[in-house]
């Protein structure tokens, strides 16, 4: 009897032994619940503005963020409500609107999620170009906005809907995959 008490006891420390080491340095908070090592902390601000300016001091865009937070494993800064306004190389404003975005790298590109809408004229057009989808990409340094997801793109009451986008801005020229649409008279 006294045997099977000593090989129980000895039996409940080995397995507890066991459980405590394999644990290892997650007892100390050094590991998040993934396994992965902790994210470096980064910068956070809220009702944040950036403004980006070009190799002549003008602006090249505005960016407005309800809370921006940097992610410095990945080169990522994510965005809350972003609205931004940029003035393409020919001069034109647009605007651009959506529920959360992420600047990436060096931020030449900007990505829109939820909700987006971008609007700005074209030299022209009386009425406003306006597009909405769910999901944008923006290249601040070619001035191209291209989505492959589903959008509505008009001026006036002019609307075309169609899968996929590249507009690309200097050029005043929007690709529309499959389109949509319907033009009546001005």
């Amino acid at each position: 009897m006294i045997n099977r008490l000593v090989v129980a006891v000895v039996l409940l420390t080995v397995v507890a032994g066991a459980l405590i080491l394999s644990r290892g340095p997650g007892l100390r908070g050094e590991r998040t619940t993934t396994g992965l090592p902790a994210e470096k902390p980064g910068y956070s601000a809220e009702d944040a503005e950036v403004i980006e300016t070009g190799d002549d001091g003008r602006p090249l865009y505005t960016l407005s963020a309800r809370r921006v937070r940097q992610h410095p494993n990945d080169n990522r800064v994510q965005l809350d409500a972003p609205r931004m306004t940029f003035v393409a190389s020919d001069g034109n404003t647009w605007r651009a609107s959506a529920r959360s975005g992420q600047i990436r790298e060096d931020g030449a590109r900007i990505e829109l999620f939820g909700d987006v809408r971008v609007n700005g004229r074209l030299p022209d057009r009386n009425d406003p170009i306006e597009v909405e989808t769910s999901v944008l990409s923006f290249d601040t340094k070619t001035e191209v906005l291209s989505t492959s997801a589903p959008v509505m793109f008009g001026s006036g009451r002019r609307k075309l809907s169609g899968t996929g986008l590249v507009a690309k801005l200097p050029e005043h020229r929007f690709k529309l995959e499959r389109i949509h649409g319907s033009f009546p008279p001005e």
